[in-house]
């Protein structure tokens, strides 16, 4: 690895080429996306990466997002690749990775480590209704059938070391532990239960977002907050937002999105580099 970059550096600038190519795709076939998450807090708040992320979060509306799925594969160039289910049995996630091929990384947040390619995450946006009890309804269903799919593959997803968890949280996870869940409950069931609640609704409802976000309803925001999407500087490029964006990141991050957290907070994800493959290295 060149003496002028650390670790973290030249993750952060693998991940930023693969954002060129989501964005070169998004832009030929003309699919809206929009950048969510810390990648949008650090597009406002640093012009770029926040200096200890290593990740790219990226929304797309559902029909966006299935157009996007249902590219042909060479539609990316060497070395990226679209990673979902579809494509790729293996993959259980309700959302897609774009992945440099050419990486690998050990995840250990979970009881079971495993190996992945440096990637950006693409997630959909569904809708959520105004009607209170509508609302009501599908926010509880949401939430039960998230619990129910993380629950059947806990020990290669669940975070068993996050802080702050909820006592009831930390009860489930402890009483999923003894019982050994993922024998109990079946995957591909709670799987396609979990994504036909999420896409039940679309953008068309008074609410929008990314249901597999950290942060669940809050990621539910007035569906205007999106609009026709606006633009801002992210390292050497410009990338789309949601136009209201200084809204939605009130909504997720609070009032003081502007301030930095403490710096025993400023952490990256839990992992193991094995190769980057770059000339950086």
């Amino acid at each position: 690895m060149s003496e002028n970059l650390s670790i973290i550096q030249v993750i952060q600038k693998k991940e930023l080429a693969i954002f060129k190519e989501f964005i070169r795709v998004c832009e030929k076939h003309q699919l809206t996306y929009f950048a969510l998450g810390g990648t949008l807090l650090g597009a406002v708040r640093h012009q770029g990466f926040i200096p200890w992320d290593d990740d790219i979060d990226i929304g797309m509306p559902r029909e966006d997002y299935n157009k996007l799925m249902n590219l042909a594969p060479d539609e990316f160039n060497f070395p990226y690749k679209l990673v979902n289910e579809k494509n790729t049995p293996s993959f259980t996630k309700a959302f897609m990775n774009l992945q440099d091929s050419t990486t690998k990384i050990l995840m250990t947040y979970s009881n079971v480590a495993h190996e992945e390619s440096l990637w950006i995450d693409i997630f959909p946006i569904d809708g959520l209704p105004s009607n209170p009890i509508k609302k009501y309804l599908h926010e509880k269903r949401y939430l039960f059938s998230r619990m129910m799919v993380q629950l059947s593959q806990f020990n290669k997803i669940v975070n068993q070391n996050k802080e702050n968890r909820p006592f009831l949280e930390k009860l489930i996870i402890k009483i999923a532990e003894i019982i050994n869940i993922e024998k109990v409950l079946s995957y591909p069931f709670w799987q396609k239960n979990y994504i036909s609640t999420i896409s039940k609704y679309g953008m068309s409802e008074g609410y929008a977002g990314n249901y597999t976000g950290a942060y669940k309803l809050r990621e539910l925001v007035p569906t205007d907050y999106f609009g026709s999407g606006a633009s801002l500087s992210f390292e050497n490029i410009m990338i789309k937002v949601p136009e209201k964006y200084k809204e939605y990141l009130k909504a997720i991050y609070g009032d003081n999105y502007m301030q930095l957290p403490p710096e025993d907070k400023r952490i990256p994800h839990q992992y193991n580099i094995i190769s980057l493959d770059s000339q950086d290295k």
